[in-house]
């Protein structure tokens, strides 16, 4: 019987994802780059928004000619005009003059601050009288307030959320550099594994893991392709994924990870070209029978087939992998504190992954313990978050404080 190598603590797994290097980068169509990372440092090619205009509707005037404004001793000013929507203001403002602005609207030559229009009253004829002292940028935005020329407005790698997209509109840029997204090829292996399709004879189950992992990946942003059912035939299985490694970035097995008999994706990884085995066997629950190789460029994951299993596994090292490929480095999954409703034992020397619902409380979050079996899904369905107990704990006690890891 095949035997596991010396479990690798958690952490140096992880280590292995975080030097890894992101994928080639390529541009897009600015209204498709959202979710994805630059590729290199957004230069702000122009000031934005590239002229002074106002915050409110009100009289764009000089700060010198409202001082000391106020109700009881108003500013007594002439109003010339009116800025203009969408053009440049063909007058400038002299001495003792003002001009009625909207909101957004540019701001005149010799204007340095804008006094609202409920701080003003008509004084006959063409006068206005102001009764509120301004400064000088009060109620403006400055030509380059948003962004300055030259500067890097964006950092390589930033993920680009609906305001980045926002920032890039305004910007003018058509395309954007972003980092590929990484390609993943799915396996699913195990001669009692039918397609979700097919009613399972006894004995037989349907291919839960194939779309739970692919579901997973789409949402990191990768791309996906299905390889299929394999069953346990080490030469049917080589040539899957000897020709999933011709396509793909990363190449997930999930099931033929553990040390049976008929389990043979060891074998497999090593045999792909320039194979680098990094782990076979990790000290975490559920999951431990996890495999981490390199074959070139490429990696091959070989997952637990217990679905509970093979998702902790995939949260724990895919995500973090598929982020990093596209250029990003955040560590874990967002977290809230949480009580612990009841004690948990924990095995010292693994990490465990403890599924906990969460209910919210005056007190803040509380966090129940989910036990089923790593074979079931429906422990997962029914948890909200993960908590974990780390390697050098024999457990965690009720009413202890932990950060629960939101599943999303």
């Amino acid at each position: 019987m095949k035997s596991f190598l010396t479990l690798k603590p958690v952490d140096e797994i992880l280590s292995f994802v975080e030097a890894c290097a992101p994928l080639s980068a390529e541009r897009v169509p600015l209204d498709d780059s959202a979710g994805r990372r630059l590729a290199e440092d957004l230069i702000s090619p122009e000031n934005l928004p590239g002229f002074a205009r106002s915050t409110v509707d009100g009289y764009a005037v000089r700060a010198r000619d409202v001082f000391g404004a106020q109700e009881g001793s108003p500013a007594l000013l002439e109003c010339v005009g009116e800025c203009p929507m969408g053009r440049a203001p063909e007058f400038s403002l002299l001495e003792g003059q003002t001009a009625r602005i909207m909101t957004g609207g540019m701001l005149p030559e010799g204007a340095d601050c804008v006094v609202m229009v409920e701080y003003s009253r008509p004084a006959g004829k063409n006068m206005v009288e102001l009764i509120r002292s301004q400064a000088p940028g009060d109620h403006v935005l400055e030509a380059d307030e948003d962004a300055s020329c030259g500067s890097v407005l964006l950092p390589a790698g930033r993920r680009l959320r609906p305001q980045e997209i926002g920032l890039l509109a305004a910007l003018g840029q058509c395309v954007v550099p972003v980092f590929r997204r990484p390609r993943v090829a799915i396996v699913s292996t195990g001669d009692e594994v039918v397609p979700f399709t097919q009613k399972p004879a006894p004995g037989q189950v349907r291919d839960v893991n194939s779309h739970s992992l692919a579901a997973l990946c789409r949402s990191a942003g990768a791309e996906v392709s299905m390889e299929g059912l394999v069953r346990d035939d080490m030469a049917a299985l080589e040539s899957v994924v000897r020709g999933a490694l011709s396509r793909a970035d990363v190449v997930l097995l999930s099931g033929g990870s553990s040390a049976g008999m008929r389990d043979h994706t060891v074998d497999i990884f090593r045999a792909m070209p320039q194979s680098e085995l990094l782990a076979h066997g990790v000290a975490i629950s559920p999951g431990k029978p996890f495999i981490l190789a390199r074959s070139g460029a490429a990696w091959l994951m070989g997952l637990p087939g217990h679905v509970s299993s093979a998702l902790v596994c995939a949260r724990v090292f895919l995500l973090p992998l598929l982020r990093r490929l596209q250029g990003g480095r955040e560590g874990m999954m967002p977290s809230v504190p949480a009580v612990l409703s009841r004690a948990v034992a924990s095995a010292q020397g693994r990490r465990d992954f403890i599924r906990v619902r969460l209910s919210l409380t005056e007190q803040g979050w509380t966090a129940e313990p989910v036990t089923t079996p790593s074979g079931l899904i429906s422990g997962l369905v029914s948890a909200d978050a993960l908590v974990v107990c780390p390697e050098n704990s024999e457990g965690l006690y009720a009413g202890q404080v932990v950060s629960a890891y939101i599943l999303d």
